[in-house]
């Protein structure tokens, strides 16, 4: 079904603007949510002179945030046959999604939680230290432990085994 270009493009500035702010929310600027709402509606894999074109951003600008899509898991690089160049497709696989979120978020625990240990270790190498910090700690250390943990299970099940058991009767 082709869609109209008036309803493609009103489509396309509310996807954009959600993005925008879903990127600004987690501290990128304004092109990653650009373009990642821009590959959203795409109904092919985009270049990167197509994203460039598309947006209006150089060149370097859409090298740089498609490089933090696709850390974020967001976005894939696709070689299409006889192109040399990569070419763009969001991820829409709940499965790949939650794997790369889930990833993200263990990488950023084992970041506070390795901070925890050295400020432990800085503390205990001090001259008196605070006496409620080493408490502190523990409690922040125990809360990253059971989001480890909630990790850890949410990873062992697809998405849709997630949905039917959090949905189950009690």
């Amino acid at each position: 079904m082709v869609m109209d270009q008036e309803v493609r493009a009103l489509l396309k500035r509310h996807m954009i603007d959600a993005c925008v702010k879903v990127a600004n929310s987690r501290g990128c600027c304004d092109a990653v949510g650009v373009l990642q709402g821009t590959l959203f509606l795409t109904d092919a894999p985009l270049s990167m002179d197509q994203l460039v074109e598309e947006t209006g951003y150089s060149k370097s600008t859409v090298s740089i945030n498609m490089g933090i899509l696709e850390r974020m898991g967001l976005v894939k690089r696709e070689v299409i046959p006889g192109d040399k160049r990569y070419h763009y497709v969001p991820v829409r696989d709940p499965d790949s999604l939650r794997r790369d979120m889930i990833a993200n978020i263990r990488q950023n625990l084992q970041d506070i939680l390795i901070a925890l240990d050295r400020t432990e270790a800085d503390l205990k190498a001090g001259d008196g230290p605070d006496p409620s910090a080493p408490a502190r700690i523990e409690e922040i250390r125990r809360y990253y432990r059971r989001t480890d943990r909630m990790l850890d299970l949410m990873s062992r099940y697809s998405t849709e085994e997630l949905i039917s058991r959090l949905e189950a009767p009690i």
